[in-house]
């Protein structure tokens, strides 16, 4: 993504283009996997923590962004796609994390995966794989 359609993505979400946001969404759209909060930290240096979490959240609450893996004490965050409306994410693909490279990746689904639990009322399904991705096979 390009800054111009960064900050229409912004506009139309109701959100001010501050340079924090424009970088972030940058970076994020740049890999073509998800980051690491510390690594995301790093690129955007200086910067304090605080802002970066609200950030995060802000563009999270948005549906720009979603926390796409949970490792140990790491979150990994990933662009959304174009599906995703603010406060609600449209998400039918599930993550992977390659145990070679530990690169953490959204792979799409060929069909959708649909679960049910009697007595019970899903409203959001995250399925996390791990295993060896087809660039280190």
């Amino acid at each position: 993504m390009n800054t111009l359609q960064i900050k229409e993505l912004l506009q139309k979400r109701n959100l001010k283009a501050t340079s924090i946001r424009l970088n972030l969404i940058s970076k994020l759209s740049e890999s073509h996997s998800s980051m690491s909060y510390s690594a995301i930290q790093e690129s955007l240096k200086p910067i304090d923590r605080v802002t970066l979490y609200r950030t995060l959240e802000s563009l999270k609450e948005k549906g720009i962004i979603h926390k796409a893996f949970q490792d140990k004490k790491e979150s990994f965050y990933a662009m959304c796609g174009s599906t995703c409306e603010e406060d609600q994410h449209r998400h039918e693909h599930v993550h992977f994390k390659c145990n070679q490279c530990n690169v953490i990746s959204c792979e799409q689904l060929k069909q959708v995966i649909k679960l049910s639990l009697p007595g019970f009322s899903i409203a959001k399904t995250a399925i996390n794989l791990e295993g060896t991705c087809k660039n280190c096979l």
